[in-house]
């Protein structure tokens, strides 16, 4: 078997399977007390934030909507891409759903930041392994706030001291920071449903190579570059252009690129150069 064809079966079986576990699992919580199983439906405001979601790992190249060349396979790869696209969004409204507080101003809020988070995503330049990064800091931070401190914190009193400090913060607050008790294997539920969904998103983000590594590194810090400079690589991306007419232009005009950044390392790789000193 083809390393190929493993990458496929990887991306477009294991992969969505995957992903609709994550869409089950992160929807069911444990009744404390009685151990009920209860599947809880995402409100619509998760939906949206699923959707931002999904427009941020499109356009970083996670998830891929361009279909296959072979136009033998091109209805099978279109719809192989559809039902993963599916289930990557399916996972996602879940996940970010499993991570928020489940009523309240304090779901209000979560949610208010999530969609304020993305948002502001969406204006910055990001490659798949910086992206799914972000959104494994976002919701791990999510999953902390809501299962260990807020858990903690509202869970059964076991002292008189922390019953009054409950009822003062309660008071304090008009009711803000109010929360139900949260059974604990609904935590480690939690936890193995984003634990599987950042797996997932490594298995499906494209593995950059070094070429494409530095490219990166240019966009991100293009405003350090001097006007000349910006002539001179500007110069030699016009190069790759396929009606240049010269024969191994794409080739020519990428070493170019490659040696101009190479020759820049302290103003194109500020961070670079501090980690080195």
């Amino acid at each position: 078997m083809s390393k190929v064809t493993i990458n496929h079966i990887a991306r477009y079986i294991m992969a969505p399977v995957l992903f609709l576990t994550v869409a089950l699992t992160a929807g069911i919580r444990i009744q404390p007390g009685t151990n009920a199983l209860l599947f809880v439906h995402p409100p619509l405001v998760s939906c949206i934030v699923g959707a931002l979601a999904i427009v941020l790992l499109v356009r970083c190249g996670v998830v891929q909507i361009a279909g296959s060349d072979d136009r033998n396979r091109e209805t099978l790869d279109i719809a192989s891409r559809l039902v993963l696209m599916a289930a990557v969004y399916l996972a996602t409204v879940q996940v970010f759903n499993s991570v928020t507080p489940e009523a309240g101003l304090l779901n209000a809020f979560f949610n208010l930041f999530y969609l304020l988070i993305l948002l502001n995503y969406l204006f910055v330049l990001f490659n798949s392994r910086r992206l799914a990064g972000a959104l494994a800091t976002l919701l791990g931070a999510s999953f902390m706030l809501k299962y260990l401190l807020l858990a903690d914190l509202f869970g059964p009193a076991s002292s008189w001291s922390k019953y009054v400090v409950q009822e003062l913060m309660k008071v304090g607050t008009l009711g803000i920071l109010d929360q139900g008790p949260i059974a604990p294997a609904t935590g480690y539920l939690a936890f193995f449903s984003v634990a599987l969904y950042l797996l997932g998103l490594y298995l499906i983000a494209p593995r950059m190579t070094g070429s494409e590594a530095l490219l990166y590194k240019i966009l991100a810090n293009q405003y350090s570059l001097t006007p000349s400079d910006r002539i001179r690589l500007i110069k030699a991306l016009a190069r790759l252009e396929p009606n240049s007419g010269a024969v191994g232009a794409d080739v020519e005009g990428l070493e170019q690129v490659t040696r101009f950044a190479e020759a820049e390392p302290k103003r194109l790789l500020p961070w670079d150069q501090a980690t080195r000193h």
